[in-house]
């Protein structure tokens, strides 16, 4: 039986992990690449369990209303859906101008965030 996540992932944060990972096992190969996202897997369980207590970067993130938890090279960009669970809207590796991406994307993020929400209360999409 699959583990279960405490966390759902955007379609745009599943293509930034697609990404990242292409890049990652040309760059690094397999084992390093796998070792690099077992701890992306284990720090978004994290913030999922502990987002009520981890600081806030408003510097980064604006007035989007969106939280930032940094990982090795990225940040897990994410908004919480209760007390123990979030939804991952984007995966971005530190160097990039996050508020800049941020600011770009804005429509898209509150958009796909919408259509989860939409699925979690209509039954679709569950948290358990």
């Amino acid at each position: 039986m699959p583990e279960k996540k405490h966390y759902l992932l955007t379609l745009s944060a599943e293509s930034d992990l697609q990404k990242a990972k292409q890049w990652s096992q040309a760059r690094w190969g397999r084992e390093l690449t796998q070792e690099y996202f077992s701890d992306l897997n284990r720090a978004a369980e994290y913030v999922a369990e502990h987002h009520e207590n981890l600081c806030h970067r408003e510097d980064l993130t604006g007035d989007t209303g969106l939280s930032i938890h940094p990982v090795r090279e990225h940040y897990l960009i994410y908004m919480p859906v209760d007390k123990h669970y979030i939804i991952i809207v984007s995966v971005l590796r530190q160097s990039r101008n996050i508020p800049e991406i941020l600011k770009k994307t804005a429509f898209m993020i509150q958009r796909e965030i919408k259509t989860i929400q939409q699925g979690l209360k209509s039954g679709k999409l569950n948290l358990s």
